[in-house]
């Protein structure tokens, strides 16, 4: 029998991180397999129309008889029901993909989540056929994912920044000796896009018009290349209400998000600011490791060691991290068993 379908037969254990912005499943030796947006559409009925990518391009379109969520809203559970329907089908397009999976799953979670959105979480997989179900906090396994040993003593800094929530943690042993959550991240900077265009130019743009306004052209400083750079837009004049476009630059986007990179920023001094001067003489040896999607904002990294002083380098994969650590934790549980919450 051909080793590809042998390893159909076998059942591989699972990981999921369900994000704010995207949820992604990691098998077993196999790696990501599956990377949606963490959004779903269902109709009056609570029947459930589509989810991922299709779900997304109509977000914040309201089509009639139809309701488009995400389920999760800066690190918090917005809607408990879509949460369960936007689970399972996750889980059933990935079974599409690899039919046979074993009843263990790791998922990763937002470090504030509270007592009720741990037990709908644990729910949801046990309705998606999962038996072995073990909570990890995003901010943990993405210091997994990113190949440090969080069993030394030494302790690092991990910095995730999600489309949620910017997470701060300081890890040694296996534990945290700081751990804070701020729910500002990648979400907000597309917001701070939208209030942008409205107040400059009486325009209504959607999130997925923001986003890509800040993928594109956005910068958390001042660069010659972006600054420059200038984008067609094309949105909803408020005032005369009838579709409209305008040209923006690099300059305007970076004007647009200072706000919310200083939020960011802060998030992580206020970390740095209560660690004992030995604590933080290590940090600063070790660096700060930064992750997350939102990380990947032009020049962001290099202007939060410019602010803290301390080296920063940038995880290899920062929008897979958080669910490779994950995966790296189902090869041996005994091992990782002091960072599973629940």
């Amino acid at each position: 029998m051909a080793l590809g379908a042998i390893r159909k037969l076998i059942r591989q254990d699972v990981a999921l991180d369900l994000g704010t912005a995207n949820t992604l499943i990691f098998l077993q030796d196999e790696g990501v397999v599956l990377n949606k947006p963490t959004a779903v559409a269902f109709d009056q009925e609570g029947n459930l129309i589509s989810f991922g990518n299709e779900a997304k391009k109509i977000l914040g379109k309201n089509p009639p008889g139809i309701k488009v969520i995400r389920p999760l809203k800066n690190g918090v559970i917005e809607d408990f029901e879509a949460v369960g329907l936007f689970l399972n089908a996750v889980v059933e397009a990935a079974r599409r993909i690899r039919p046979v999976f074993s009843s263990r799953i790791v998922m990763c979670i937002p470090s504030q989540l509270t007592q009720v959105e741990k037990r709908t979480l644990l729910e949801a997989a046990r309705a998606a056929d999962f038996k072995k179900i073990y909570l990890i906090e995003e901010v943990m396994a993405a210091a997994i994912g990113s190949g440090v040993d969080i069993s030394d003593s030494r302790p690092i800094m991990v910095v995730d920044i999600g489309g949620g929530t910017t997470e701060v943690a300081v890890i040694s042993e296996m534990a945290y000796l700081f751990c804070q959550s701020r729910r500002i991240a990648g979400d907000e900077m597309d917001q701070a896009i939208i209030r942008f265009m409205l107040a400059k130019y009486g325009m209504r743009i959607g999130p997925i018009t923001a986003e890509r306004i800040k993928w594109e052209i956005g910068s958390a400083i001042v660069q010659e290349e972006t600054a420059s750079m200038s984008m067609d837009i094309a949105g909803l004049d408020l005032k005369k209400m009838v579709p409209a476009s305008v040209t923006i630059t690099g300059l305007d986007v970076h004007r647009a998000l200072t706000t919310t990179v200083e939020h960011v920023i802060a998030a992580v001094q206020d970390c740095i600011a209560v660690l004992s001067p030995e604590l933080r003489q290590e940090i600063e040896r070790q660096g700060i490791l930064l992750t997350g999607g939102g990380s990947l904002l032009g020049g962001l990294a290099s202007l939060l060691s410019e602010r803290t002083g301390i080296p920063v380098r940038q995880t290899s994969s920062p929008l897979t991290t958080v669910v490779e650590g994950a995966g790296r934790t189902l090869s041996d549980f005994t091992f990782y068993s002091p960072v599973f919450v629940n």
